[in-house]
């Protein structure tokens, strides 16, 4: 496997990052855990099948829109700001966010949650979603560590003794690294403008049922099968 030069000069193209990537899904299909495998196989029915249980039980009303909305622009931030350094398997990422803590795009994707979680204003969703996102977050932290440990051995393990996991630690920031800088062509190869879409297309969707509840009432919900 060929690694992209980490300076700040040289940003890996997507094509590489393409064949890393498919490289790398080959190797691990020998070592991961069959959770592992189902999680990673099936994020994106999984992504779907949230997003839908989302609109079905929110009860959202403007207030409970308003106070989660600036966690979902944090949360959107945060994960613009990762997706920008991130060549998954081709380099290790160590500058911008990932000076704070190894997995920005993860805690980037809690904050959001937490967002709509509010938004939404239902504890059915809360009860679900926070445990069942946590869940996700801790098998697929667990692989990439070990994969990330696999592929870049020692300069991982320094890393990771130097950087915390998900709870950045402001004092430990990696103000001089230069490994690497922003690059909006990474952020839309990591897919920043879907993610984005989504997540608007989802608080649109919790204004549309407001307006709705407010003309029906709670009992809407119920009435429609949602």
């Amino acid at each position: 496997m060929s690694h992209t030069a980490t300076t700040p000069e040289t940003i890996p193209n997507p094509e590489t990052i393409r064949e890393n990537n498919a490289e790398v899904d080959r190797l691990v299909n020998g070592f991961e855990s069959r959770t592992d495998r189902f999680l990673r196989r099936h994020r994106g029915k999984l992504h779907l099948l949230a997003f839908l249980l989302a609109v079905a039980w929110a009860t959202p009303s403007l207030s409970t829109i308003l106070l989660g909305l600036p966690m979902v622009v944090a949360g959107l931030t945060l994960r613009m700001w990762a997706s920008g350094y991130l060549a998954k398997n081709t380099r290790l990422c160590t500058a911008g966010p990932y000076g704070l803590c190894r997995h920005p795009m993860y805690l980037a994707n809690l904050i959001i949650l937490v967002g709509i979680l509010v938004a939404g204003n239902n504890i059915y969703m809360a009860a679900v979603g926070a445990p069942l996102t946590t869940a996700v977050y801790l098998f697929a932290i667990r692989r990439e560590e070990a994969l990330l440990d696999y592929l870049f051995a020692e300069d991982y393990a320094q890393y990771r003794r130097t950087t915390p996991c998900l709870l950045p630690q402001i004092t430990r920031f990696h103000l001089n690294n230069t490994n690497g800088r922003f690059s909006w062509t990474l952020a839309l190869y990591n897919g920043i403008g879907e993610q984005t879409g989504a997540v608007v297309l989802l608080l649109i969707l919790f204004a549309v049922k407001t307006v709705l509840l407010a003309h029906f009432g709670y009992y809407y919900p119920a009435v429609y099968g949602l």
